[in-house]
Parts: structure tokens; sequence; C-alpha cells
């Protein structure tokens, strides 16, 4: 695993009019190259199929890869993700050092869904000290990161040029992390985010929500109907909608 071979693929596959449309969506300190998202989940699977990601022995290059532009660190978080099964309290570790340098939605999504939530999940730690800490972070990007790891407690299939290590590690298209949304770890990183008030955390966890409210919509409803003081008009709304649309696909 060599992070400027990595490097020197994604640079050879970018064109500028990829880096400007990239750069409408995703505005990094990092930067962005302008390589496809394609190209990136191709290079991604190849890197972890030759050299599967081991921990201790790859962090150095990960931590290389996640400070370079915005493409190696989303292939940085797909490597780090592949990882889990094998170093779940390791990959939590490293994740969570990330977090304060991530500073846009794509790689905040990815590392909250990809790697911190089943990390946190594989390795037993303790959700709702977690949420609480990240809850505080001052960086909206954190706690977005933080919100997406919802994702992971509900039977969402995986998205994103991240996700293209795990797919090659399971030898599967589809990947869910779980078979049925997690009732308590999602009620506690609810309750600790619905009073957020950035506009990004707010957009994540509409999405968790309703992926929950989708799943097992009485326990989201009763979770949304019992929470103390109620919860804002737009959650309210994600989650009756979502729920409504759960039970005719389950009915």
């Amino acid at each position: 695993m060599n992070a400027e071979n990595i490097a020197e693929q994604l640079e050879a596959l970018s064109t500028e009019e990829m880096a400007r449309a990239s750069r409408k969506q995703v505005s990094t300190l990092r930067g962005v190259r302008g390589t496809p998202l394609g190209e990136v989940a191709r290079i991604l699977a190849e890197t972890w199929k030759a050299t599967p990601t081991r921990l201790p022995l790859h962090e150095e290059v990960l931590e290389t890869l996640f400070s370079t532009a915005w493409e190696d660190g989303l292939i940085a978080v797909g490597l780090l993700a592949a990882a889990t099964p094998d170093s779940p309290a390791e990959v939590l570790d490293i994740a969570r050092g990330w977090l304060d340098r991530v500073d846009d939605v794509v790689t905040a999504d990815a590392l909250g869904w990809l790697a911190i939530g089943p990390a946190a999940l594989a390795s037993g730690a303790k959700l709702a000290p977690l949420f609480s800490e990240l809850r505080s972070s001052p960086h909206p990007a954190t706690r977005r990161a933080a919100v997406l790891t919802g994702m992971a407690m509900t039977p969402t299939r995986l998205e994103g040029p991240s996700a293209a290590a795990l797919r090659e590690r399971l030898g599967a298209k589809d990947i869910q992390f779980v078979s049925s949304s997690l009732k308590g770890p999602l009620e506690a990183l609810a309750s600790a985010f619905v009073r957020d008030e950035d506009a990004g955390v707010r957009k994540g966890l509409r999405r968790v929500l309703g992926s929950w409210a989708l799943d097992a919509p009485d326990d989201a409803e009763h979770w949304m109907n019992t929470f103390p003081g109620g919860v804002p008009k737009m959650i309210r709304e994600e989650v009756e909608h979502a729920a409504k649309k759960g039970r005719r696909k389950s009915g």
C-alpha cells in the first residue's frame, strides 16, 4: 500500500472540468483533484484487493492519504472502514482522530457511516458518551459525521465511492451493517442531535430518522412523540412521511 502511487493514479485520471464540477459541490481546504468518483471507487477496490488494510501496519499510509486531496481522503476512509472486522477499536480511534480535520459533507458522511458507526458497534463502545462528546464539537462537519453514524444502525444499503473496499472484501454489491434498526442507539443519537442548529447536521439527521422510520415506523414515531419538549417541524414531517411509506411497504 503506497500513498504516492495512489495519488499518482488519481492525478492521472483527473481533469480540470471535473475539478470545477466537484468544487461546486465540495469545499475543502485539502483541495480537489477532479478525479471521477467512479475511478476513485475502482482505485480503492483495487488497492484493497492488492493489499488489504492491516492496522497498525498501514496507519501511516492512511494518515498520509487522508491529509492530501479530497479524493485521496475518500480512499483513506474506505481502506480504514474495510479494516473494521479485524480491528474495530483501532478503526474507531483513528477515525475519531480525523474528525476535527473533516471540512466537507461527503467525507463526513463516509467517515461516520462506514467507519465510526460500525466500528463503535463492533468494538462495544458506549454510544451515549460518544454522541455527547461529538455533539459539543464546534465543527459542523464533525457533528454531521457523528449524526451519519446512525445510518450504520439502520438496514440501509451502503452508498458512495468509499464503500468500494468493503464491497470488494465481502464480494457483494449490496451491503447493510444490520438487518433491522437498532432502537436504543438510534434513540440516543436522535436525542443528542435533534436540537442542533446547523443546516447540514439537520439534513443528516432527517436522513437517519427517515431511514429508521422507513424500517421501524412504530419505534421512530414513539421516540418522536415522547421526546421532551417535542421535535422541530421538519423532523416530525420527515418521520411521519417515512413511517407512512414504511407501513405501506410492509403491509
